[in-house]
């Protein structure tokens, strides 16, 4: 016998063991040995002694079957409180049983033991808390098998705090010997983040998720029922964003992300809230106006390209070409207006591309003034160095030159714009990675001309610091392969930056700016040209 149960017996049954060692000490006293009901006595205790043995087994029996049903009990506990769901019972007073799942705790944000489900999943309004009173009342007063139908009427869906709960209701039978015989048993599962993932699903099937505004697959759902007299006068508006490429391309995707977020900021201002507007894809929005006749519509125009001059966060100038078309009566045929509004979108983006690019440029050229790193008026003195020496030297250019060679004036440190001015700006030696920073600025020029249509400029850009000797870069290309007119441009270039202060260095004068390129010949620069530039230089007034 182990010793805990010994400690038990003896705890329990102390009385009761006293009792008879008294009796067999009683049978064992001389005393006694001629009474005549000795022999009943010593029946009596042998029968005592048997009762109180069968008395510790059965105890025993009973405590061991108690401890199993208590563990097989705490296990199930167990299981429930890690199945993410609550579990929870209640009767006829509607008030919930001692035993539930931790989830239920966690969902009503306290212990629940003996409150009322009432109140507990009423907590919406007092018409919520009498619906759900109503029908558990008749749960528990119908006749068997009717009950299961009446569960089915308790709301699937209770709000309780901020969490959206699914309810879920069994009937338990019980046996009446013991207790009532209804219990009704509540599963709840929090789904408050698959409804809110749901709900973003649908959101974003019909919405874009940068600017918010809405997509092309929701606009193509409308069209059906945008084509019915009721919707005319009908309107289409439909924009291309301008230089979003050339931000993607030089400062990034996250740039050009704000670009877009501000046009549709620009978009939501400019029309009514039956408006529809939308990213139909890529660079381009388009917008549907029902009940707008093109006066209307020419001043939802004018009103976006006027909140665009207002925007002055963006890298570059916002602004988008435009088209829009009218159908006043008949049937509004939506799918021929797109095509009316694209191919005058189109045709504006033609006609205003100059003036656009002229634009962006410009603003790059103010980041690289604002920024300390450009001398003001440095574009305008190469140009006019450059012409002089081309004039000087005899260069015939024709017309497409000409043009190409006033652009790389303008454009060919526009790359710096994505360097940082730091970097830029820095007294100090460069680093190995800030110098490799700073040629990037090659790279970055040529894409930004590119994306602007100027690809003679473009490959002008890619050359201008490439060397004679194949020193240079970006690509190491050397001699007569290097473009005539970056070679030229080039030495004019190195000869204003020498002759005007930088952040970094003070200017030079004439003698020593030329006495530099002198000793670029034939390493840095094409060495006929530079002869002759200091030939030029000699006679040129500054």
């Amino acid at each position: 016998m182990g010793m805990g149960k010994i400690n038990i017996d003896k705890c329990l049954f102390e009385a009761e063991e006293k009792i008879l060692e008294a009796a067999m000490a009683d049978l064992a006293d001389e005393r006694f040995c001629s009474n005549a009901l000795l022999s009943r006595y010593k029946i009596l205790v042998n029968h005592y002694r048997k009762l109180l043995k069968l008395t510790k087994k059965i105890f025993h029996i009973s405590d061991s079957q108690g401890q199993v049903l208590q563990r097989h009990q705490s296990e199930i506990q167990n299981l429930l409180d890690n199945a993410n769901q609550g579990f929870l019972t209640f009767g006829r007073d509607f008030k919930v049983d001692r035993q539930y799942s931790a989830e239920c705790t966690r969902i009503f944000g306290r212990k629940i033991g003996g409150r009322s489900i009432i109140e507990l999943l009423g907590q919406a309004s007092p018409e919520s808390r009498l619906n759900l009173h109503q029908i558990l009342e008749q749960v528990f007063e119908s006749t068997r098998g009717a009950e299961g139908e009446l569960l089915q009427c308790v709301p699937a869906i209770f709000c309780i705090d901020d969490k959206d709960i699914r309810v879920e209701c069994k009937l338990i039978e019980q046996s009446m010997e013991f207790t009532e015989g209804k219990l009704v048993m509540m599963i709840l599962t929090d789904i408050t983040d698959q409804l809110r993932a749901e709900e973003q699903i649908r959101f974003l099937s019909y919405h874009d998720k940068l600017t918010t505004l809405h997509n092309r697959a929701y606009v193509e759902t409308l069209l059906p029922e945008l084509e019915g007299p009721e919707a005319l006068p009908m309107s289409i508006i439909m924009l291309d964003m301008n230089g979003l490429k050339l931000v993607n391309d030089v400062f990034g995707h996250q740039q050009g992300d704000l670009l877009l977020i501000a046009m549709a900021d620009v978009l939501k201002k400019s029309c009514r809230a039956s408006d529809i507007m939308a990213r139909w894809g890529g660079d381009e929005f388009v917008i549907l106006l029902p009940q707008t006749d093109q006066e209307d519509c020419r001043k939802v125009c004018s009103r976006i390209q006027d909140l665009c001059k207002e925007i002055t966060a963006c890298t570059i100038p916002l602004s988008a070409a435009i088209g829009a078309a009218t159908n006043d009566s008949g049937v509004a045929r939506l799918t021929e207006m797109f095509n009316v509004a694209e191919y005058r979108m189109y045709n504006d983006k033609l006609l205003r591309g100059r003036e656009v690019r002229k634009e962006i440029v410009g603003s790059l050229e103010s980041i690289l003034h604002n920024r300390c790193f450009e001398n003001g008026g440095h574009s305008e003195r190469v140009k006019r160095l450059a012409f002089d020496f081309i004039e000087f030297i005899g260069l015939d250019l024709n017309d497409h030159d000409r043009k190409s060679l006033i652009q790389l004036a303008i454009m060919h440190d526009i790359g710096k714009v994505a360097i940082p001015g730091e970097i830029l700006g820095k007294a100090a030696p460069l680093t190995t990675g800030e110098w490799e920073i700073v040629k990037s600025h090659s790279d970055i020029g040529y894409r930004m001309a590119q994306s602007m249509g100027e690809p003679t400029v473009a490959d002008m850009i890619l050359a201008l610091h490439e060397h004679w000797d194949g020193t240079g870069y970006p690509y190491g290309v050397k001699g007569d392969r290097i473009p005539k007119l970056a070679r030229l441009f080039a030495i004019v270039d190195v000869y204003d930056v020498l002759t005007h202060d930088r952040p970094y260095k003070a200017a030079v004068d004439k003698a020593a700016a030329l006495r530099e390129i002198e000793l670029g010949c034939g390493i840095q620069f094409d060495p006929e040209l530079a002869e002759r530039f200091i030939r030029f230089m000699t006679f040129h007034a500054d």
